[in-house]
């Protein structure tokens, strides 16, 4: 069996791609600057996404038609995702009971814009293709095989640091053995003549919507790592607000952005917001632990859920909001495998 062409993209915009091509019983590789993709020949090519784009549940789904399947993987999924499902892409694996991955549609979209003239074959994320016991440094990040991926910042455990060509043959071993999800389904799956689906350029409108983004905040997730998230797309949206305007950007540009192009005295608060607020009430609480939260743009609030060390610390929760100048409003705690559980919704305090 003939060995793929590889992309091993970066999880970092301003990082370079592994681009390998077959040669004899192994790969021929070079890195890659993304903004060189346009550049590239390559046939029978194979992305291979980061991790920490995507998320592969296990299912334990009954033997039905994939379209069954797909509506019931997302029904039994919804209260492990915290974003709408109309913004998310999923895809099933070929094995029964299917595994499902969940990625966002805006990641698939500028899939298509960065690789238009190439048309992947198939699309892959990194920790679906490797096995193993041991992390593995995969250009920027850090890649658990079968579980996850982490930027390097939140690692601290020694790496696996392969070459480019090892890592490029143990991702085409993957692929060969089967282990991973094909993520160009449905609306992506690749045809012919048709190159994947190209989202519109970038309109101011289109920036207001960064003030909705969950951007990955998935349940379970650390909270260190929420505030990793947070932060780049806070940054992100800043260079964005600064280009499309050109006047610096205000502390919320999402925020900012959602009102200016938002008619009526209403404006719901947006998720960077907050977020920001959020994590900054909890930064001294290392005893309370956000397990799942959940945006809903129509009233501008977060939907949380938290793991409390007993079951007053819920009032801590809520001094320790409102002295960042948000309202948290916790519900009822209760008692679950030893441990204490309860939801509450977050909103800012409207401005005096």
């Amino acid at each position: 069996m003939a060995l793929p062409t590889l992309l091993i993209l970066p999880a970092t915009e301003s990082g370079d791609a592994i681009f390998a091509s077959a040669s004899g019983d192994g790969y021929n590789t070079r890195r890659v600057a993304q903004t060189m993709f346009g550049t590239l020949e390559a046939s029978d090519l194979h992305v291979i996404l980061p991790g920490q784009t995507a998320r592969i549940f296990e299912t334990d789904l009954p033997k039905a038609g994939r379209t069954q399947q797909l509506k019931m993987a997302k029904f039994a999924r919804e209260d492990d995702i915290a974003s709408s499902a109309d913004d998310l892409h999923f895809a099933l694996s070929d094995n029964q009971p299917p595994r499902l991955a969940v990625i966002d549609q805006d990641v698939m979209g500028q899939l298509g814009v960065s690789l238009i003239n190439l048309r992947p074959k198939a699309a892959y994320v990194d920790y679906d293709l490797l096995e193993g016991d041991q992390a593995i440094l995969v250009i920027d990040r850090a890649v658990e095989p079968g579980q996850s991926a982490l930027d390097l910042d939140w690692v601290e455990a020694e790496l696996v640091q392969p070459t480019d060509t090892d890592l490029a043959r143990q991702f085409a071993d993957g692929i060969a053995a089967g282990r991973g999800i094909n993520l160009l389904q449905g609306d992506y799956r690749p045809r012919s003549n048709i190159s994947l689906p190209r989202p519109a350029l970038m309109r101011f409108g289109a920036l207001a919507a960064c003030a909705a983004l969950v951007a990955f905040i998935w349940g379970g997730v650390s909270d260190r790592s929420k505030v990793a998230q947070a932060e780049n797309l806070q940054a992100k949206t800043a260079a964005e607000y600064t280009e499309v305007t050109g006047q610096a950007a205000p502390n919320a540009p999402g925020r900012a952005a959602a009102r200016a192009a938002k008619s009526g005295p209403q404006q719901a608060d947006g998720f960077l917001d907050l977020s920001n607020v959020l994590f900054a009430g909890m930064k001294d609480l290392d005893d309370i632990r956000v397990d799942q939260m959940r945006y809903n743009a129509t009233d501008g609030t977060l939907a949380l859920r938290f793991i409390y060390p007993s079951f007053d610390a819920a009032a801590r929760a809520e001094a320790a909001i409102a002295d960042v100048g948000g309202r948290l409003q916790t519900g009822g705690v209760r008692e679950r495998d030893d441990t204490f559980v309860g939801e509450a919704t977050l909103s800012l305090e409207p401005a005096s």
